[in-house]
Parts: C-alpha cells; structure tokens; sequence
C-alpha cells in the first residue's frame, strides 16, 4: 500500500474516532487487545492520531479469563478471553470500548461485535497486512480463505461482491467455498443491519451501507 494511501486510511479513521469520542463526551478509547495484527495497527494509528495517552489497549490476564470460565464454563478459552476483554473495556471509565477486527472477520465471522467502534472495519483482512503485520480472523473465517485459495483469493471475490455490486462473483470460487461464504453471510446478516462506528474507506461499507 502506497505511503500516501496508508496516511489517509489513517486520517480518516483518526477523524471518525475524534467525532465518536466527542459525541459521546469521553476522551480515550478503550482498544480489545487479543495481541493480533489488527490490534497493533490500530493502536499505531489511534496512536498517531490521538496520541498513545489516549488509547488504552485492554488485555486480559489468566486470571481474568479463568473467572470468565468460571461464570459461562461451556466457553473456550479463546471466547473467554474475549469476553474478559470486552468487560474491562466497557467498564472503562471516560472511553469508547472499540474493537479492531478487520472486515472479512466481521462481514464472515457471524454476528457483529457489540462495541460500538469498530475502527478497522472497513480494511480487508488482505490489506492489513500492507498496513505492517500479518492478518487473523476468526478460525471459520481462516478455513473459508483456505477453500477460496488464499485470503487475496478470498477478498478479491468479496471485494467484488459487495463494493463492484456484482451477484455473480461468489461463484467465481469452488462450490465447497461459495457455500461456505454464503452461509457465513446469512448467519451474520442480521447483526449488520444494526449500525456500528466504522470509518467509511471504501465505497461500501459494512454496518453503514452493506444490507445485502
């Protein structure tokens, strides 16, 4: 990705996130922190636009996620540390829980988080890479990208799909991969037409405008 390119995908997440901050009178974003890709990037680029002082990356200790265990013992532990996350960062005073999954996590990955911000959520899992860093997405999501050839593979049909408009470009994968993506799909649809924060970077974009 172009230098250029990389500071304006910068300068409008920093916006959206100054006005969301705003509107809710809070100064610091509270940032679910899973130690992945997307979490450093948009910590770097809350960073830069916020300063680092206001941009709270919430972990979650052993501890922590053994508690979340306790409470709901039928989740694994990856689910737990998520949810131990999400608690601390709504509770967090003065700030706007937000949560970094890219794109292809949250248009495949079933229902939409609940945090109100998603600051990547209009960056392919493809592009974040180009940003620094690897991608990651839930398992299911991981294993559609395997069908589809890749996670460009991947991207590029859906890319197609939702922001080219065009029905017929799922089946431009496998039949195993189309079904897979289509269900993935019909499973999230509902949670995505209820609205999240995301900063518009695309010409579509997932909770503001994408109601397939």
């Amino acid at each position: 990705m172009s230098e250029p390119r990389a500071r304006r995908i910068t300068e409008i997440v920093g916006a959206v996130v100054r006005q969301a901050l705003a509107d809710r009178g809070a100064t610091r974003v509270a940032l679910l922190d899973d130690a992945g890709p997307e979490a450093d990037l948009a910590a770097r680029m809350l960073g830069d636009v916020l300063g680092a002082d206001r941009v709270v990356r919430v972990a979650a200790d052993a501890s922590e996620v053994e508690s979340v265990l306790h409470l709901a013992p039928w989740l694994d532990a990856v689910r737990a540390g998520e949810e131990a996350r999400r608690l601390k960062a709504r509770t967090l005073v003065d700030a706007v829980a937000a949560n970094p999954a890219n794109k292809t996590a949250l248009l495949l990955g079933g229902e939409l988080p609940p945090e109100p911000l998603l600051p990547l959520g209009d960056l392919w899992a493809s592009e974040v890479p180009q940003l620094g860093g690897g991608w990651s997405a839930p398992d299911e999501v991981t294993r559609i990208a395997g069908l589809a050839g890749g996670i460009d593979a991947l991207d590029a049909v859906l890319r197609a799909w939702t922001e080219g408009r065009d029905p017929g470009a799922l089946d431009r994968l496998s039949p195993e991969a189309a079904e897979a993506v289509r269900r993935a799909l019909d499973v999230g649809r509902a949670s995505r037409m209820n609205h999240r924060i995301v900063p518009k970077i695309g010409t579509r974009t997932l909770g503001a405008d994408l109601f397939e």
